[in-house]
């Protein structure tokens, strides 16, 4: 099959679900709606798996559409970050650079990378913040943001950078005291510090195998914060969801133990984003390159 025709019937399926709807993609790519509907058939017929759960009103992405869906919008937008650095003339990256960053994340990993770029770039400033908002981007004024988890569709163009993988832990004493879970529905009698940011914070979700284990929780504690949330949980307040950037070493060290070990929980992408890839500076292009490099 030609190369090309997979990039479009990939770009299809991406834009399907950027959209919402098969009209609203037809809309965006200037197609018909059963030109849409031809390309998403002839990827899932060439997969061999149904990406898209359709009904006549609502679509939705299954669990082989949404691991597909990742990597499709990473390649995509590689295709295009290929063709804007050809297409740039630019020689030496020059200028301010506005960044938001997560709280956790920035303090832990992007921290000592910051001087390592400026030495690399002397003549880009960066006005960094750290911040758990889901900032505006184009409201705010930021160049560039990174984001952990799933994102919401937007207009924002991604790229992923690395992933982190998310663990449930207790303290020993907690458990002890309180009991280990062997199974994610026990986790319903036990006492829930939660992660505030994240979407659909109170539902998580388990794996064994293929076989899902959704498990609704009722906080004790609602955090915006994952290292207060830590701090709780080293003191014996109860059970988190965090992310391994944040708890990895205090697992290794045995002041945490991982609950469920035998279900895993999915790995959050981290991604940067930024407004657009059209004549995008090749100050943030730098950036952007400089974090996949650094953090892969």
């Amino acid at each position: 099959m030609d190369k090309s025709n997979k990039l479009l019937e990939m770009s299809v399926f991406v834009t399907i679900v950027d959209e919402g709807s098969f009209i609203a993609a037809a809309n965006k790519l200037n197609l018909s709606k059963q030109a849409v509907s031809r390309y998403l058939n002839a990827l899932e017929n060439r997969l061999q798996v149904r990406l898209l759960q359709r009904t006549t009103r609502t679509i939705s992405l299954t669990f082989e559409g949404q691991n597909f869906y990742l990597q499709a919008k990473t390649i995509l937008n590689s295709v295009e970050e290929a063709e804007s650095i050809i297409q740039s003339k630019q020689i030496d990256p020059i200028g301010l650079l506005r960044i938001n960053v997560p709280v956790s994340y920035g303090i832990s990993d992007l921290a000592k990378l910051w001087q390592k770029f400026i030495d690399k770039y002397p003549h880009i400033e960066l006005d960094i913040t750290l911040s758990d908002r889901v900032v505006d981007l184009l409201e705010e004024g930021y160049d560039l943001a990174i984001r952990i988890g799933h994102l919401e569709n937007s207009s924002l163009i991604a790229r992923k950078l690395t992933s982190t993988r998310i663990i449930a832990a207790a303290s020993p004493n907690y458990l002890k005291k309180y009991g280990t879970p062997t199974h994610p529905h026990e986790l319903q009698q036990h006492k829930i510090i939660l992660y505030s940011h994240w979407a659909k914070e109170e539902n998580w979700d388990f794996w064994q195998d293929k076989s899902l284990y959704p498990v609704q929780l009722k906080a004790n504690v609602y955090c915006n914060n994952g290292d207060t949330c830590r701090v709780m949980m080293l003191n014996d307040g109860g059970i988190s969801l965090q992310p391994d950037f944040i708890i990895g070493d205090d697992l290794k060290h045995g002041r945490l133990v991982e609950v469920l070990p035998d279900y895993k929980v999915e790995d959050y992408n981290i991604y940067a984003v930024y407004p657009s890839r059209k004549l995008l500076p090749l100050r943030t292009r730098c950036l952007i390159d400089f974090l996949v490099e650094a953090l892969s």
